[in-house]
């Protein structure tokens, strides 16, 4: 929409743009998007098509559902982000982004998953109607707490987000497990939050995924 009339900046934020003054035009854009999941991830820069195994979803490549959230460097403490999506990740990594309109400032890039680590961009990313990164290609990628590694080094030279946050609650520890050992004990099949390598059941090689990773103490590592 446009307001005012000697007034010709532009007011972003919440997912919303308000132009000033003059009419100004508003455009989509893209982030073309690309990380790999700890527990998901086979060989080859591949990850399983969990999504599609289990039925949700007909694309072969649909691998699972991942949070993509924007944040303006001065926002980070707020309790919302500036603005956030639910948008499929693939079985190579790639997760197309779409925006309502042209952002033109920088952000920082946080991705939730069901099970693993919340991660964040190492620095605010500059966006532009089509805008790309990749959090696989170096552990300078992800925002470091300064306590481990930022992401998990795989096989290849692949790098990808840590497994085992069962609960989401930012921290890989004995709850996790906990909540695990009770769904392996039921026998728990089909799309489960303790299901931590996507292969549709929960037991021992989800376990053996949590019990590594609460040994590294890991916690969410967020710029406040």
């Amino acid at each position: 929409m446009n307001i005012g009339e000697p007034l010709t900046a532009s007011i972003s934020g919440n997912g919303k743009l308000i132009t000033q003054g003059f009419l100004q035009s508003v455009s989509s854009a893209t982030l073309n998007l690309t990380a790999f999941l700890e527990g998901f991830y086979t060989v080859g820069g591949t990850m399983r098509s969990t999504l599609y195994n289990l039925g949700y979803n007909t694309d072969s490549t649909a691998s699972d559902s991942i949070k993509v959230s924007l944040w303006l460097p001065a926002h980070t403490s707020n309790s919302a982000a500036d603005y956030s999506v639910k948008v499929i990740l693939h079985n190579h990594g790639n997760a197309s982004v779409a925006l309502p309109y042209a952002l033109g400032s920088s952000y920082y890039i946080a991705v939730n998953h069901r099970n693993h680590l919340e991660t964040w961009s190492s620095n605010p990313v500059t966006f532009a109607d089509i805008t790309s990164y990749d959090f696989t290609t170096a552990q300078s990628k992800a925002y470091s707490n300064g306590s481990n590694q930022p992401m998990k080094n795989m096989v290849g030279g692949m790098f990808a987000f840590y497994a085992g946050d069962v609960n989401n609650d930012g921290l890989v520890d004995l709850t996790d497990m906990a909540i695990l050992d009770n769904d392996a004990t039921s026998f728990l099949y089909g799309y489960n939050a303790s299901d931590c390598n996507g292969d549709g059941a929960t037991g021992m090689a989800d376990a053996a995924l949590v019990e590594n990773n609460a040994q590294l103490f890991l916690f969410l590592a967020r710029p406040y």
